[in-house]
């Protein structure tokens, strides 16, 4: 029973790790705490479930599309909105845009979608596979593979490529990237994008296990908020063990007082390890992948 408990937390904690991982790297390296990537992350639920009831693209394979709409919403996001309410306003009036925002996409998903729940049935929904003693949906275990990948990969891309190294020059030392060439908000407007689309992906994966609405997004803020507390924002793996912690606490949560405890348990958690532990589990000053 425990062993069952812990292995559904992991494969939860997967797809908490890569939400995560989306909202530390837009708020660890371009300083801005995001409160619209709630919006993005069910519009990339919702566009995976639109690609999948219209034209029959396998709900798996929705994640490239989703990811692609939502790169360049998040782009154009931060270049034509944040970016001048970053130069001419402060910190708080960045943080009402994002909500501003928010509000927007929110009622752009109402309009189109309306409020109802909607899940993706996928052919393989129904299987199952045997681990030790424990028997685990196979949505779930591709879902944690695909999203232990993607934290892999973005790491991959922060740490060996010519872009990753710039984004992370950019928030290291602004001037000293000017300096020697780097286009810094171009850098800054990269990585919300990417931050945006992997939220994305985190939504599409999500609506394969689980159903989800628009009201959800209030809710997938405050999970990513718990994440990047638990974790910390020095480094990508951070994301990675709140988000695994946040997934194992829920499971056993949900089991021992009720699931309609998990959100109040996550915030119980954030709260412990900002007093114990402000800069999180295993969080620094930087973005280190």
């Amino acid at each position: 029973m425990i062993f069952e408990i812990a292995l559904n937390g992991l494969m939860l904690g997967g797809l908490y790790t890569l939400m995560g991982a989306g909202f530390s790297l837009q708020w660890g390296i371009s300083g801005i705490i995001n409160l619209a990537y709630g919006g993005m992350t069910v519009l990339g639920a919702f566009v995976a479930f639109s690609l999948f009831r219209l034209v029959s693209v396998q709900p798996l394979v929705s994640c490239i599309p989703a990811a692609i709409i939502m790169f360049s919403l998040g782009w154009a996001i931060y270049k034509f909105f944040l970016r001048p309410t970053i130069r001419r306003g402060t910190f708080f009036v960045t943080l009402i845009m994002t909500f501003a925002i928010e509000l927007v996409l929110e009622n752009f998903m109402l309009y189109v979608w309306a409020s109802d729940y909607r899940i993706i049935t996928s052919p393989y929904s129904g299987i199952s596979v045997q681990i030790l003693h424990a028997e685990v949906p196979l949505i779930k275990l591709i879902m944690f593979a695909i999203s232990i990948a993607c934290v892999y990969l973005v790491h991959l891309f922060m740490s060996k490529t010519k872009p990753g190294k710039a984004i992370q020059a950019s928030a290291l030392n602004p001037q000293g990237a000017r300096v020697v060439g780097i286009d810094v908000e171009k850098m800054y407007a990269i990585n919300f994008g990417i931050g945006a689309a992997i939220g994305a992906v985190a939504g599409a994966l999500m609506s394969n296990i689980t159903s989800f609405s628009v009201v959800l997004t209030g809710s997938l803020v405050g999970k990513v908020f718990v994440i990047a507390v638990l974790g910390g924002l020095g480094n990508i793996w951070g994301a990675a063990l709140g988000g695994i912690t946040l997934g194992l606490v829920e499971s056993y949560g949900t089991i021992t007082i009720g699931s309609e405890y998990n959100e109040a348990i996550g915030l119980v958690v954030m709260v412990l390890v900002l007093v114990l532990r402000p800069r999180g589990l295993i969080g620094r000053k930087y973005w280190d992948v």
